[in-house]
């Protein structure tokens, strides 16, 4: 799950210490550790997904005149 990390999370969490996280970065964790980030309001949910290929209603489209 991907989360970006919106204000720098302290402490450790089942063996996992969350000061390596950086606030305004993008980390793609575990689904349990994610969920505890955006509860604790560490972080939230990043939707957008940037390695996908722009579609077909993103192609330009020029006019004919």
């Amino acid at each position: 799950m991907k989360v970006r990390i919106i204000r720098q999370p302290l402490g450790t969490v089942s063996g996992v210490t969350l000061s390596r996280y950086r606030p305004g970065e993008v980390y793609d964790i575990p689904a349990i550790l994610a969920e505890y980030l955006v509860m604790e309001r560490f972080a939230m949910l990043e939707m957008r997904d940037r390695d996908r290929p722009p579609g077909p209603f993103l192609v330009e489209r020029r006019q004919a005149r």
